[in-house]
């Protein structure tokens, strides 16, 4: 193994995003029934694709990740693993707030 603790590192990080597909198709069907359907909306086609960016963009980043690891250049192989908090953080964010306000009715 070249390095057990970036090892280590990227298997958590990426089994964490793995979970984070269910949070993912839940978002996905708030967007879908939330979103206006309005023609002169120009905000909600790049919500919505963005949104359903994320599996391309987990499986993207985690190949990166790993090719990078193989060659050795772990500071590039975290940094391309850091690319889907982009997509975890406001997700988690959204579930936390969906759960504080079930709660509080």
């Amino acid at each position: 193994m070249k390095n057990k603790t970036a090892c280590l590192v990227l298997s958590i990080s990426q089994s964490v995003y793995a979970i984070f597909l269910l949070a993912w198709v839940i978002s996905v069907f708030f967007t879908i029934v939330l979103l206006p359907e309005d023609e002169y909306d120009t905000g909600a086609p790049e919500v919505f694709y963005t949104i359903l960016s994320y599996p391309l963009v987990l499986l993207a980043s985690a190949m990166g990740s790993w090719y990078y690891y193989h060659k050795l250049k772990f500071k590039t192989s975290y940094a391309l693993n850091a690319i889907p908090l982009l997509w975890v953080i406001p997700m988690a964010a959204f579930m936390i707030l969906l759960w504080k306000f079930s709660l509080s009715t």
